[in-house]
């Protein structure tokens, strides 16, 4: 079918050092790559070349969006960023980011599906794209503020509308897990791309269109999306309106909100003006996902800051540009331990207290400004300990390999109730990825944990076998059995995801309390029948009009995988290695007890020997973890299988 159908049709290069723009044709890349992940992987790999660092001007910053953004494809709302990210330990590398809100939908309404900056300005620079008119714009007046700040003076600088996305003071200071933030609680988190833009002087870039996304199957596009968004409003899973103290709803006007376009949920919460407790002064911020962990909110996180102060360094977080993540689940985590035992009890003469808000955003402020001790954790917990020779056993506590903190594994992020064998699959996730897989570890430990209320064991392992080839694959009986399988499966559903793009929280859609048997399926007069494993696919044919097979849907995800995995191992030398590093994070204790009332722990044996398995199913060299020839011209990469024989 001709035409752009879900794209706009071109990607936008920038070039900061010379101030120039050009444009190339986005179909290049849409037939084996799909969309935002897959084709900045194969940006990368054709421009990203090994000796590039993170804050050279040569390092490509790539923002994509995908054929279903800005359309009404539900939780699609989504704009993937990638490049080689400073956060990466020891050695940044390519990885990858991700951020929610109308940023995307807008750039694509200005007919852009993409973004590619490279170079560095020789001052501070934002970008402003109104439609085909692109201007390099002086930055002086806004380099130093905060992102808030910042937002609000381009959108009264600029037509009304205006979507934005720019760094605060964590960015312009080079602070490894700085965030690319839009509106008050959508930012790009893990990687630390704000570091990327601030290296290259890149406040921000400020959107404007007036187009739109054409899709190919109208009629049948929108049944779909409908019969979803229907599907999505009900079962453990969903929530289109959190539980809202009623307190909070009086003083501070609390209510629900989507967080991204096109999202049916309501996972969102918005406060306004909550009086700071750290200082004086109100906040007016959006509240989800991780945000909620600065109140304190479990055994894990038992810390009691209440909900005015974690309202207040949640946004102090978010105005200074800094990652929720790295802060939550591994900084401050770090520095209790560090204090419990006698390693670390100050910082610059401030005691380390995580019940005092004030100890939060005075060593908020010290980290984004680089200030006395801030300047060394800055550069994140592995390096600091690194620096300091102390600290590295709880280090390797919460920090499973790469720099980033563990989540939704069943150790790290001990709030969250995975059990063994569950994070056997999150072990293989970590093994194989560039950064925390958690996007993966969504689609199996977080989907089984949290549907495990509504289904038996029994009937999810039924649908195992529909969706993974066995019922071992979910059956928690077996724990060594059948795991190399969901691993791999749920890492090209990750890649789909992102390419797309889609929420990694709403998809992928295998459970439903709808029908007997518990696997998910909607009905549309056009369509018919269509079972969980395929809403996404036939989201794609009928936006795009492209009528590739579902088996090669799911090529292309696999084609993905295999060639972020070359990029790393033609830049960084990446190898089995470097994997297997994860391993000691998963050999300690389980965090809680599992089904058997025991506290499990990696079976190092049998754990690499799923290794091989994984590696074996891959078609990857099990020596070294390196795609074989073989495998790359399969999915159709000869020139990467080429350029990888090099290096053998």
């Amino acid at each position: 079918m001709g035409g752009n159908y879900g794209w706009v049709g071109k990607i936008l290069r920038i070039n900061l050092t010379e101030e120039t723009t050009s444009t190339i044709d986005t179909n290049r890349f849409t037939e084996k790559f799909l969309g935002g992940r897959g084709i900045a992987a194969k940006i990368a790999w054709d421009e990203v070349h090994p000796g590039i660092g993170a804050f050279d001007p040569q390092n490509r910053l790539i923002i994509m969006t995908g054929p279903l953004t800005g359309t009404l494809a539900p939780a699609s709302g989504r704009t993937h960023f990638s490049g080689l990210a400073p956060q990466v330990y020891p050695k940044p590398w390519y990885t990858r980011s991700n951020m929610g809100g109308w940023f995307g939908s807008e750039l694509k309404y200005a007919g852009y599906d993409g973004v590619i900056v490279v170079g560095k300005s020789g001052k501070p620079t934002y970008l402003e794209i109104l439609d085909d008119a692109i201007d390099f714009r002086d930055a002086s007046e806004i380099w130093g503020r905060d992102t808030f700040s910042t937002q609000r003076y381009l959108r009264d600088n600029h037509p009304e509308s205006s979507k934005v996305i720019c760094i605060g003071p964590a960015g312009e200071n080079r602070v490894r897990y700085s965030v690319i933030q839009s509106e008050t609680e959508n930012a790009a988190g893990q990687g630390g791309f704000g570091a990327v833009m601030g290296a290259k002087n890149l406040k921000a870039i400020v959107v404007k269109g007036s187009g739109s996304v054409a899709i190919a199957q109208p009629k049948e596009f929108q049944e779909l999306c409908l019969a979803i968004n229907k599907e999505f409003q009900t079962g453990p899973r969903e929530r289109p309106n959190p539980s809202l103290d009623p307190e909070r709803v009086r003083r501070y006007g609390a209510r629900g909100a989507a967080c991204s376009h096109a999202c049916p949920w309501r996972c969102t919460v918005i406060y306004r003006n909550v009086p700071g407790t750290a200082y004086p002064g109100v906040n007016t911020t959006m509240m989800h996902c991780v945000a909620n962990i600065f109140a304190g909110r479990s055994t894990f996180y038992n810390w009691n800051l209440g909900v005015e102060a974690g309202v207040e360094v949640s946004a102090v977080a978010n105005k200074l540009g800094l990652n929720h993540w790295s802060l939550g689940l591994g900084i401050i985590p770090w520095l209790r331990a560090c204090k419990e035992q006698g390693i670390l009890t100050e910082i610059d003469g401030m005691p380390i207290d995580v019940e005092k808000p004030e100890f939060w955003v005075r060593l908020l402020r010290k980290i984004a400004y680089r200030d006395g001790f801030g300047d060394i954790l800055a550069e994140g917990v592995p390096r600091t300990a690194d620096r300091l020779g102390r600290g590295k056993g709880i280090r390797d506590a919460f920090y499973p390999a790469y720099g980033f903190a563990g989540h939704w594994d069943g150790h790290g992020d001990k709030a969250n109730p995975v059990f063994f064998p569950l994070w056997i699959v999150s072990a293989l996730q970590w093994l194989t990825d560039t950064r925390d897989p958690f996007s993966s570890g969504h689609d199996y430990s977080q989907n089984l944990t949290r549907w495990s209320v509504a289904l038996t064991w029994t009937e999810l392992s039924k649908i195992g076998e529909t969706i993974y080839g066995s019922s071992k694959a979910i059956d928690p009986e077996y724990p060594y059995k059948c795991k190399a399988q969901p691993a791999i499966y749920t890492q090209h559903e990750s890649v789909l995801k992102d390419s797309l793009p889609l929420c990694d929280q709403a998809w992928p859609r295998f459970y439903s309390t709808h029908v007997d048997d518990g696997y998910a399926r909607i009905t549309t007069p056009s369509l018919g029948t269509i079972y969980g494993k395929s809403l996404e696919y036939h989201l794609y044919t009928t936006a795009t009009g492209n009528q590739l097979t579902e088996k090669e849907f799911w090529e292309c995800a696999e084609r993905v995988f295999n060639l972020e995995r070359a990029i790393n191992i033609r830049n960084d030398e990446r190898t089995r290695e470097d994997d297997l590093r994860i391993i000691p994070y998963f050999e300690a204790p389980e965090n809680r007890p599992g089904p058997s009332g025991q506290l499990e722990r990696l079976d190092r044996t049998k754990f690499l020997n799923l290794v091989d398995e994984y590696y074996a199913l891959r078609g990857w060299d099990r020596e070294r973890g390196w795609p074989t020839r073989g495998k790359l011209e399969t999915l159709g990469l000869k020139a990467v299988a080429d350029e990888l024989d090099n290096l053998r």
